[in-house]
């Protein structure tokens, strides 16, 4: 998507409200697909100088597997935004976005602001505690290594217990 600047390069410093409507492709992070629903931008931008400064706030939500069952969750995102583009920018090492000509992509910005925002972890509901090959897993989990039948091999836990031997010594 891209959004006509050219009202501001003609009016320098002056303020011209937009609002669009940004798609943002599902996204593999860690192995793990997130998916976001339209994003929304609307605020107002100008242009000084050669610089363009967008303002406004996004909103979309987020969509994963929740980390304890794996059923569907959503994160509602709603962030405020400040964010700069000039035409000479690179945007590696720049803290601005680059545009050319009279048009600025909002692709790259939605994605960035998105991404920059997404919680550590989904959860379907705030006191999920998982399904019931999470819970034995967890119980599982806490049963020592050198214990048979044990359903994880943790070649340090030895050391571990040599150390704790140590300092009650």
């Amino acid at each position: 998507m891209e959004l006509d600047i050219s009202k501001a390069l003609l009016s320098p410093g002056t303020e011209f409200p937009f609002a669009v409507e940004v798609t943002v492709p599902p996204q593999d992070v860690l192995g793990e697909t997130i998916t976001f629903d339209p994003v929304s931008l609307h605020g107002h931008f100008s242009a000084l100088d050669g610089t363009v400064r967008l303002a406004g706030e996004l909103m979309t939500t987020a969509r994963a597997a929740c980390a304890m069952c794996l059923n569907p969750a959503r994160v509602p995102l709603r962030l405020d935004f400040d964010e700069t583009f000039r035409k000479e920018a690179k945007e590696i090492e720049d803290e601005a976005f680059r545009y050319e000509g009279s048009k600025v992509s909002l692709d790259q910005m939605a994605l960035t602001l998105t991404m920059l925002n997404l919680p550590m972890r989904f959860l379907c509901r705030e006191d999920c505690d998982g399904g019931q090959t999470l819970k034995a897993y967890q119980q599982d989990i806490f049963k020592s290594s050198c214990e048979e039948e044990s359903p994880t091999q943790r070649p340090f836990e030895a050391l571990q217990r040599l150390l704790t031997k140590d300092e009650e010594v």
